[in-house]
């Protein structure tokens, strides 16, 4: 008898915690675009009292977004060779060029929604020159809200894409990552936005409650992205569920990973019907948000970190302990802290003087 031993050699992380940040907060740029897109073409209602909001998630999170992507590929060179070595099988190197479409669109749109505003309730004293003139520029505002768009659903394509066409990762190998990374984006968009009208922007109360509608409709939607993943996977076999369903039948770590998700699901569909019955409970919506917020982070890092410790070929689980440096936890913590203070700057900027006078305070939410 001949014994064959194989001796895996160790290795780090392919992706590191900067990839789970990239793709969070690239998530929330691309569908709070989307929301501040739909406004820009309707232009008039809820949809559009929804941009202040979300031009504030998008364009901070937008800015952010890229930091954290270029912490992530280490080397600089690595940036530019996506420029000078085009590969267009590649969706990694496609996301090189719809990313600078997609920031184009939004900041130059931002730019001109938010001369529109100044020209309407006043500007600050050193953005005066920006809004002086009589050119509306209404025909390049909605070219570039065509571009955001467009730029928008490229990202939610390209980041889902280039994950999930890794065929020797099963749990990352099914069409549907593609629309449940999109739709946990959108449900943390949802929860930023209406946090941003509560606390920042001001929202009046029944522009909060249009927005917890449109949470608790991105929850549903959510769940069903789960369900539709499950359900097909159950029916035709799919090598991502089939891959999950052995690994929660193993594992206790995933079982406990699974549970978790259900359970925090749950918990914000019943938490956002209750406060839906009440203005007190619209009022306290924004609650929600961090909560909401942590559970898109989770699930990619569950998706992008936990997976990679599952082996493509043996038994067991890899190890993995989050390092104290910057590839770790001081990386998550400074570029959660950048994304605060983008926050804290921005609405002087995109609060207008008006909307600023205009803000309801909270305590004064009545019924929508």
């Amino acid at each position: 008898m001949n014994v064959a031993e194989i001796i895996v050699p160790q290795q780090e992380v392919a992706w590191l915690p900067w990839a789970v940040q990239y793709f969070f907060f690239v998530g929330l740029a691309a569908t709070a675009a989307l929301v501040a897109g739909v406004g820009e073409f309707l232009r008039a209602g809820r949809w559009a009292r929804l941009q202040p909001a979300a031009l504030l998630v998008a364009v901070s999170t937008g800015v952010v977004a890229p930091i954290a992507l270029l912490a992530d590929l280490h080397q600089p060179g690595r940036f530019y060779h996506f420029y000078t070595d085009i590969t267009p099988w590649s969706w990694m190197s496609l996301g090189a060029l719809i990313l600078p479409v997609f920031m184009l669109g939004l900041l130059g749109y931002y730019a001109l929604w938010q001369r529109e505003r100044f020209q309407a309730h006043g500007a600050p004293r050193g953005l005066a020159l920006w809004a002086a003139g009589d050119w509306s520029g209404a025909w390049l505002r909605r070219g570039l809200a065509a571009v955001m768009i467009v730029g928008a659903l490229g990202i939610l394509v390209y980041t889902g894409s280039e994950v999930m066409i890794v065929k020797a990762r099963a749990l990352w190998h099914t069409e549907w990552l593609i629309l449940n990374l999109a739709f946990t984006a959108f449900m943390g968009t949802a929860a930023a936005i209406l946090y941003a009208q509560s606390r920042i922007v001001g929202g009046s109360p029944a522009d909060q409650r249009f927005t917890l509608r449109l949470f608790l409709a991105s929850l549903v939607v959510t769940g069903g992205g789960a369900g539709g993943w499950a359900i097909s996977g159950w029916l035709f076999q799919s090598v991502s569920f089939v891959e999950f369903t052995r690994l929660i039948g193993e594992f206790a770590y995933w079982r406990v990973v699974f549970a978790l998700s259900v359970g925090v699901g749950i918990a914000l569909l019943v938490a956002a019907v209750w406060m839906l019955r009440t203005p007190r409970g619209v009022a306290h919506g924004w609650w929600l948000a961090p909560l909401a917020l942590l559970a898109a982070w989770s699930f990619r890092w569950a998706v992008l970190m936990d997976v990679q410790t599952v082996p493509k070929y043996g038994a067991g689980l890899y190890p993995y302990h989050l390092p104290l440096g910057s590839d770790g936890l001081l990386g998550i913590l400074g570029i959660f802290g950048l994304w605060l203070a983008v926050m804290m700057v921005l609405p002087g900027i995109i609060a207008s003087r008006g909307a600023a006078n205009a803000s309801t305070r909270i305590s004064g939410v009545a019924h929508g």
